[in-house]
């Protein structure tokens, strides 16, 4: 919805500018989970080893030439059926949904497109 006053270009130029903050937040977010503990940031993000290597050894100028894109460059993991199917599920307490989520989130294959961008 178009607000009075606030062009089209606008909404798309304030869209680019969030995506933007999402990439950097991002980026900035995974290397410091690699750092702490590179195993664990590997498994919470979802990535290889070659791609975390890649991500954690940024520089801040390849952290902002990267975030600056116009797409999101991170990809969301709730993309299954059935681990939504799993986290909606009535009947389950709080923890088991959450074993449940991470066992099948563990099973899910390292985000195919950070891998090809990192080649």
């Amino acid at each position: 919805m178009i607000s009075i006053g606030q062009s089209p270009f606008m909404q798309d130029t304030n869209l680019v500018n969030e995506l933007r903050e999402v990439n950097l937040s991002y980026l900035l977010l995974a290397q410091r989970m690699l750092r702490d503990d590179f195993s664990k940031g590997m498994y919470r993000l979802g990535l290889g080893r070659e791609v975390a290597e890649l991500l954690m050894d940024l520089s801040t100028s390849q952290v902002l030439s990267l975030a600056s894109s116009n797409s999101l460059i991170c990809g969301f993991r709730l993309n299954d059926i059935a681990l939504l199917g799993a986290l909606t599920k009535d009947g389950m307490n709080g923890t088991l949904k959450q074993v449940q989520a991470s066992m099948m989130l563990a099973q899910q294959k390292p985000d195919r497109v950070m891998q090809e961008a990192s080649r």
